[in-house]
Parts: structure tokens; C-alpha cells; sequence
């Protein structure tokens, strides 16, 4: 797919018969929960940090060990460069461990390049 958006593909025209090149572009997908998860390079629904849309902290019931997200004013959205940034320093890591603990403390994962 990524092929597709940076350099497309050659096709052709069927009326003019002319050569031109096609490029591909995501406009939204769905899914359920844990599919968007995984599209978005997200840890998931029960990650500590499990919002896909901004940077709530869960907490952890004593109890049953189900994360919880408290009723606060959420006003820290996520946005494309935070992403990216998380997605930088996770790959850049060397540390397996330190790896590990950036990947829990933002709830990003990046599956392409562990």
C-alpha cells in the first residue's frame, strides 16, 4: 500500500489510450477496536494509555486488574507528529527494556520495525 501512495502504479487509459501513473490514497477505514488498534501501531483498548484519540492515563482496579480511564476534561489530543515522534524513539531505541517501557508509557507500538 505504501508503494501505491509514494510512487503509484503505471495504467492506462482506456478512452485515450494515454500511459499515466495512479497513486492510491487512504481516505478512512474501519474496524472494531482491537483492527484499528493495530492499523493505528496502538498497544489497545486495555493499554494503560489506550485512547486513539488523545493522551488519558488508565488506572489499574486492584481487584480484577482491568484498566480504567477516569472521567476527567480531556484536553491533550493526539496528533500526527506526537505519533510520529513516539514511533522515532521507539525505533531508535537500541535497549530492548527501554524499548519495552516507551512502548507502554505512550501506548504506541511499532510493528513495522521491531
Amino acid at each position: 500500500m505504501v508503494f501505491l501512495i509514494l510512487e503509484g502504479i503505471n495504467c492506462i487509459d482506456g478512452l485515450s489510450e494515454k500511459e499515466f501513473i495512479l497513486k492510491a490514497h487512504v481516505l478512512t477505514w474501519s474496524g472494531d477496536i482491537p483492527a484499528l488498534s493495530k492499523c493505528l501501531n496502538l498497544s489497545g483498548h486495555n493499554a494503560y494509555k489506550g485512547c486513539r484519540f488523545c493522551h488519558i492515563q488508565g488506572v489499574c482496579h486492584e481487584l480484577n486488574n482491568h484498566i480504567y480511564f477516569p472521567q476527567v476534561i480531556v484536553s491533550e489530543l493526539r496528533t500526527h507528529e506526537d505519533t510520529l515522534d513516539i514511533m522515532n524513539k521507539i525505533d531508535k531505541e537500541g535497549c530492548r527494556q527501554l524499548k519495552r517501557d516507551l512502548i507502554k508509557k505512550s501506548g504506541n507500538i511499532n510493528y513495522y520495525k521491531q
